[in-house]
């Protein structure tokens, strides 16, 4: 059983237990561009992602249970949809909201690197086949940026940088570029704990406008 489906089943939220909804087959469930106020975890039935590109329809992945989708909007500035999600199926998923999604991965912090895992996976394969390159440097600031948004300051250097390689299928070597890097704008510090392990610490909460704000300088 894996972490979501036992959070499925054990977890209850700020405003009660998670909404079941049933989605007929060929019913959208949203559609790209519109506002997102909530994610979804698919638990019966089968869901297509799409969107357009440069005028074309393109299937960005078919998802089987369980499957978390929407979760994009929930994290980006507007809250808009990247995407649009069809019912191939009768389906069944399970309405999770910002503010419950929040306090979820605030609750559960083993949790956060599997959305995290999710997040960039959709986000690799979904450029990949509108064939354009994601940035890997904002990548990893998004990263770091949700993980302290939720709390999480402080990381294990090695872990996280093996982690952060395979995410983004480059090298060690370049990552620690970018890491270190935010370390000279004093953004995060590369140091040692108490056990004399290398950790990452980051200091500051909302890492991404303390980066997009230096860009611009």
């Amino acid at each position: 059983m894996t972490i979501v489906q036992q959070q499925i089943q054990m977890k209850q939220v700020s405003h009660g237990n998670y909404l079941m909804r049933n989605v007929l087959k060929h019913n959208v469930v949203f559609n790209e561009g519109t506002r997102g106020d909530a994610a979804y975890i698919l638990t019966e039935g089968k869901i297509e992602i799409s969107g357009i590109i440069e005028g074309h329809k393109k299937v960005f992945a078919v998802l089987k249970p369980i499957s978390i989708f929407g979760e994009m909007a929930l994290f980006l500035d507007d809250n808009a949809r990247t995407a649009t999600a069809i019912a191939l199926e009768d389906s069944k998923v399970i309405v999770v909201t910002k503010d419950d999604l929040d306090l979820f991965m605030q609750e559960s912090p083993k949790v956060i690197s599997s959305i995290i895992t999710v997040l960039v996976s959709r986000l690799k394969s979904t450029t990949k086949k509108a064939m354009k390159v994601p940035s890997t440097g904002m990548g990893v600031v998004r990263i770091l940026d949700l993980f302290a948004a939720n709390g999480k300051m402080t990381l294990r250097y090695d872990n996280t940088i093996k982690s952060l390689a395979d995410t983004f299928v480059t090298t060690t070597d370049r990552i620690e570029q970018y890491i270190h890097g935010l370390a000279d704008q004093q953004l995060l510090a590369v140091g040692r704990d108490e056990n004399d392990s290398r950790i990452i610490r980051i200091r500051e909460r909302n890492l991404l406008h303390e980066v997009m704000k230096s860009n611009k300088k």
